[in-house]
């Protein structure tokens, strides 16, 4: 059995592959509990430690030192030029986050037809994926909590509340106001990004929505579209299974 570790910036996810391939998520939890998490089940028949990490070198460290007190190989995934059948649009490959290569590399398994990959969490990344499995380039820009932190942080009189709603109507208050911009901004941009890409790819691309920040966007419109959580982890068991 191995163990994936998905590190992001604030949070980690752990999952445990199987001899027969499938995995099984055991949770998101807190970076500084990475140790505490992770050494009850290093007890479990764990052959191999595969990780990808987008966050502080401290994570990466934590994990590489824990590997070594138990004895068990880990195996640190990085962007590459080109592998699993996707090729890296990026001059400098290495700098295309590995959240997203790992999305790619996952996504190109499963739809070999032109593809766009929208994921929402601190930042959203938009994505674009050619037939023949090559990646076209993409956007990186403010997620919703961001954009709605950047204006509360550098305004006086601009607030907000915690009511979620999915509108995006001209609102009557200055709370709906920031809420519903800003809604509106992440659809805007998808939208502008799908005219490009269809564009670019000269057919309907397949859209993937994945990220916690997908519950921003009205359901009246993502319902469109298909919806996929595990992506990384998903490329992270490609790996596993595969290097």
């Amino acid at each position: 059995m191995q163990l994936l570790i998905e590190a992001g910036n604030t949070y980690v996810k752990v999952a445990q592959l199987f001899d027969d391939g499938n995995f099984e998520l055991l949770g998101r939890y807190p970076s500084r509990k990475l140790e505490m998490v992770l050494e009850p089940l290093l007890d479990k028949g764990i052959n191999r430690i595969v990780f990808a990490s987008v966050g502080p070198v401290e994570v990466d460290n934590s994990i590489q030192r824990i590997a070594q007190l138990a004895h068990i190989p880990v195996m640190q995934v990085k962007t590459l030029r080109k592998d699993f059948g996707v090729k890296n649009a990026y001059t400098e490959y290495q700098y295309l986050g590995v959240d997203r290569w790992l999305t790619l590399v996952a996504i190109r398994q499963e739809f070999k037809k032109p593809t766009v990959i929208v994921d929402i969490g601190t930042a959203l990344t938009f994505d674009v994926l050619s037939e023949d499995g090559k990646h076209l380039g993409g956007w990186i820009a403010p997620g919703y909590q961001l954009m709605m932190k950047s204006v509360l942080e550098n305004t006086t009189k601009v607030f907000s509340d915690r009511e979620h709603s999915e509108t995006i109507t001209f609102a009557d208050n200055t709370a709906d106001g920031l809420k519903n911009g800003c809604r509106a901004a992440l659809l805007g941009l998808i939208e502008y990004g799908l005219s490009q890409a269809r564009e670019k790819l000269k057919a309907e691309p397949e859209v993937i929505l994945c990220g916690g920040g997908v519950r921003h966007l009205p359901v009246s419109w993502a319902k469109h579209y298909r919806h996929r959580s595990e992506l990384v982890v998903e490329g992270l068991a490609l790996y596993a299974k595969c290097r």
